[in-house]
């Protein structure tokens, strides 16, 4: 019998019991096994340096389930602070290092002046702590000279987690701001065991806290937070985190602009052995808030992220990892998402790990997509099957069976060419489908084979009919300012309807904080309206009443990228689903349309109206908006 998934939790610190607030968890596994968790007490109510902050450490000999008392290895008086702890730890001396910011009085990051002179005191400085005995005594150092370049002006150690490479080199992250207000990332690196520290080159802008991890192959992996999407930027180096290349975002790996952390599953597995290419990943997984906290698992070096597993839903924040000693995992996070310090450890089987062991069997997984958005009853369609190789070893040529619904024709079985580890092959299906096929969701299922390889897996196409209660071809640009579409002579016909569906194709490389596609609103009321649009380029649609949502579904992935896209928003008994490009990419349980927000006055394309004012403008191009009645 299987032993039961291992996931305990216990808290390390609570806000207002010693001090005002703990935050910025730090932690790592020495090579004794002794675990050290670091975080900032942060006596007043400062959001971070300049402030009264002190940085803590607690260590665990049985892998996290007691704890020493909190020791300061960083306590200032008269102004001074230090914080934003990150852990690095030397396994062949068995040294641990803590990397902190220490902030003269009144100097946080970004009113920090330039200069690296050790003694200035208009900037801040970056300091660490180290120990060689096990984190029972510490001794300070400060390396601003070494590493910071006199034009930089705020920088500091990016929180959580440094790495040591298999050269035996240390690396520690930091972000810097440049004078025209610009964040970068760099790394800061010592071949002599920490003796002496050097930076490496800059990469960026719009970086923020980052971390870094060692591929299979020996490149590093830089994984940063960035303001300028809602996902994490990625970055290679191929000389050990000196140079990297230009970062681009990972649209696997949805962020709200929080810390994340980053980590090798099993950093001694020897490269021939599958188990080097797999990696952890832990983030507040949301494009709008801070929560959702979700440690994600990745089978070849990042390419692709199949796994995943919530650890907290609500409020949570950063968050850091490492692999303990007895093979199992510590999640060190903000829970509340501000109130507490929390040690979460788990195992394999809690996260549901699922990468190949033997290295001739790829990880394929089938997903289907509408190339139209939609299905149409009565019509030739087509569908098609996207197979993505998330294994670190390619697949085998195969074929993809697809299995229609009772009554519906077209082919069944294509063959799929051999794939790449972390990429993606599709095939079309031409498929006939009845006139009769009820509008709303429909579930195919596809079942792969190549070599040893056999999956099934179920997903869901859109079904519209011919019935529609609104069909406008617009053709139109929208410029974001005044123009919109008035189509309230339409209301009466889709202002009742309960359930249906709505699609709407459009293109735009514009990415406001919200621009209408289509929207249904009482002029008169606060915050009543059906709209879909797009947020920041991501997909939004909305029922509310009063401002009290009967139904919100958001995408993750921008699609201002001047492509033509369909959106479509279905309810049906079942509840409401949300689709890109007829892939399902949200939904609720709650049915929600039209019929459910009573008292609408007016319908748009191109903008909302809220209580009398116009808002959220689209600037772009609309060409089809429809809303089809269920059957």
């Amino acid at each position: 019998m299987s032993p039961e998934p291992l996931f305990e939790s216990t808290v390390l610190a609570t806000a207002g019991q010693g001090a005002h607030t703990y935050r910025i968890p730090a932690l790592d596994t020495l090579p004794d096994g002794t675990l050290l968790a670091a975080y900032d007490r942060r006596n007043d109510n400062a959001a971070d340096l300049p402030g009264n902050l002190d940085v803590m450490v607690r260590r665990s000999t049985d892998n996290g389930r007691t704890w020493t008392a909190p020791q300061a290895i960083a306590d200032f008086d008269g102004g001074i602070g230090a914080g934003d702890p990150s852990m690095v730890v030397d396994r062949e001396t068995g040294r641990v290092f803590v990397f902190y910011a220490y902030g003269p009085k009144g100097i946080g990051f970004f009113n920090s002046g330039t200069g690296n002179a050790n003694d200035a005191v208009n900037s801040l400085h970056a300091d660490y702590a180290y120990s060689d005995d096990g984190g029972v005594t510490w001794t300070t150092r400060r390396i601003t000279q070494e590493i910071k370049d006199p034009s930089w002006e705020g920088m500091f150690a990016s929180s959580g987690t440094g790495i040591q490479l298999s050269t035996g080199r240390l690396v520690q992250q930091y972000a810097f701001r440049k004078a025209d207000g610009s964040i970068w990332a760099a790394s800061a690196y010592s071949d002599d065991h920490g003796d002496t520290w050097k930076m490496g080159n800059p990469v960026g802008p719009l970086m923020d806290e980052n971390k870094t991890v060692e591929l299979a192959d020996g490149r590093v992996m830089l994984n940063s937070r960035t303001s300028s999407a809602k996902t994490r930027l990625v970055a290679y180096s191929d000389d050990g985190g000196i140079t990297y290349s230009t970062p681009v975002p990972d649209d696997e790996l949805i962020d709200p602009t929080n810390n994340a952390a980053i980590m090798r599953y099993d950093a001694t597995a020897g490269a021939n052995r599958p188990e080097s290419h797999w990696l952890l990943f832990s983030n507040t997984a949301s494009t709008t808030a801070r929560h959702n906290l979700t440690v994600k698992m990745s089978c070849n070096d990042g390419l692709t992220w199949p796994t995943s597993r919530v650890v907290e839903a609500g409020g949570t924040a950063y968050s850091t990892m490492t692999r303990l000693a007895d093979g199992t995992f510590g999640l060190l996070y903000e829970s509340g998402p501000y109130q507490r310090i929390t040690f979460a450890r788990f195992d394999a089987a809690w996260l549901g790990a699922d990468c190949p062991t033997n290295q001739g069997h790829p990880k394929l997984e089938a997903r289907t997509a509408v190339p139209e958005g939609v299905l149409t009853a009565g019509a030739f369609n087509t569908v098609e099957v996207r197979v993505t190789n998330h294994g670190h070893r390619a697949s085998v040529p195969g074929r993809a069976t697809l299995r229609l619904p009772g009554g519906w024709g077209g082919a069944v079985s294509q063959r799929i060419p051999a794939i790449a580890p972390g990429r993606t092959a599709a095939v079309r299906f031409p498929v006939v489908t009845p006139a009769d096929a009820p509008v709303g969701e429909q579930e195919l299922t596809v079942t792969l084979k190549a070599g040893a390889t056999a999956t099934a897996t179920t997903t869901r196409a859109l079904v519209v009919g011919r019935d529609k209660a609104l069909d406008v071809t617009l053709g139109k640009d929208f410029d974001g300012t005044t123009s919109y579409t008035d189509l309230t002579a339409s209301l009466p016909d889709v202002a009742k309807l309960t359930r249906g569906v709505i699609t709407v194709r459009f293109r735009t490389t514009k990415t406001p904080v919200a621009g209408t596609l289509l929207s249904a609103s009482d002029t008169t009321a606060p915050s009543t309206n059906v709209t879909l649009s797009l947020n920041g380029g991501v997909p939004h649609f909305e029922a509310r009443s009063g401002g009290g949502f009967s139904a919100k579904l958001d995408g993750t992935k921008s699609l201002a990228d001047g492509r033509d896209h369909t959106l479509a928003v279905a309810v049906t008994d079942a509840g409401t689903a949300l689709y890109a490009d007829g892939v399902r990419i949200a939904a609720t349980e709650t049915p929600s349309l039209f019929g459910q927000t009573p008292g609408l006055t007016g319908l748009w394309a191109g903008r909302n109206v809220d209580n009398g004012g116009p808002q959220w403008l689209y600037n772009g191009h609309i060409d089809r908006i429809t809303v089809h009645r269920a059957s």
